[in-house]
């Protein structure tokens, strides 16, 4: 269903992605993983269509989309939760419906039919329609982030770090509304730092130091590897076999196009 290959991207003259290659199955859950500043959210972001690499190329649903706006992958079937607050506080949770279907404002009918679904997947979200957004508990709001997104019916769901900052009790709570969304058939991409909370949701798992894949495959082999788990739970640098810590592909010394690049 996605396919990123060779993903260069830089802030400035700051290179955080070094030459990344991945690939999502359709209808899997793969969990993409490492610790702060290894380039996950980055990542996501460029598949999104949010940022631009500068070398490589995304493909989506067989169509090469490097490049292409975020809002208009979003009318295709490749959603995004970004991380952080991505509902309108201001608004209330019925407004912040109204305004993820702006895009269908003429299909009143198809608007009505996936609104009705979306509050029966999140029963607590329909008691609250008047309230302001936020003023929800933060396991509410990324409800109505999740209930965002599934008003536009996506194919391919981006998910950055959705138990951030939450209550275990509320990230289970969480995961079990993901795992049913999974289940329907959307396909997942799941930035997380939580290894446990990845290997609850995802059965294949990609790791990332300094922006570099550091291992591909199953979650269930990634816990046992324990310099990476050491790094995702202690924050520590993923060692070598010398003992040395792994550094990053050196930065060229000049920017690549991407194929297809305008």
């Amino acid at each position: 269903m996605l396919s990123a290959r060779n993903i260069d991207f830089s802030y400035g003259q700051l290179q955080v992605l070094f030459d990344i290659s991945l690939e999502v199955h359709k209808g899997e859950a793969l969990a993409l993983l490492g610790t702060n500043g290894a380039g996950k959210s980055t990542l996501l972001r460029v598949i999104a269509g949010l940022e631009t690499p500068s070398a490589g190329t995304v493909t989506f649903a067989g169509r090469e989309i490097t490049g292409v706006p975020a809002e208009r992958l979003a009318t295709e079937g490749l959603a995004l939760i970004p991380g952080g607050r991505s509902i309108f506080t201001d608004m209330t949770v019925e407004e912040n419906l109204e305004m993820q279907a702006l895009h269908l404002r003429k299909q009143r009918a198809l608007v009505r039919e996936r609104t009705e679904l979306v509050l029966a997947t999140f029963p607590s979200l329909a008691q609250r329609l008047s309230q302001p957004a936020g003023r929800l508990s933060g396991g509410e709001q990324q409800q109505l982030a999740l209930a965002k997104a599934l008003l536009l019916d996506p194919d391919l769901l981006c998910i950055d770090e959705l138990s951030l900052g939450l209550a275990p009790v509320v990230v289970s709570e969480l995961l079990e509304i993901v795992r049913r969304l999974h289940e329907s058939g959307i396909t997942l991409l799941v930035v997380e730092q939580s290894l446990n909370i990845a290997a609850q949701l995802c059965d294949r798992a990609v790791f990332l130091e300094k922006g570099q894949v550091r291992f591909e495959g199953r979650t269930v082999d990634l816990l046992e590897q324990d310099d990476i788990a050491r790094a995702v739970f202690f924050g520590g640098a993923v060692t070598s076999s010398n003992g040395s810590a792994a550094a990053p592909r050196r930065r060229r010394s000049a920017p690549l196009s991407a194929p297809g690049r305008n």
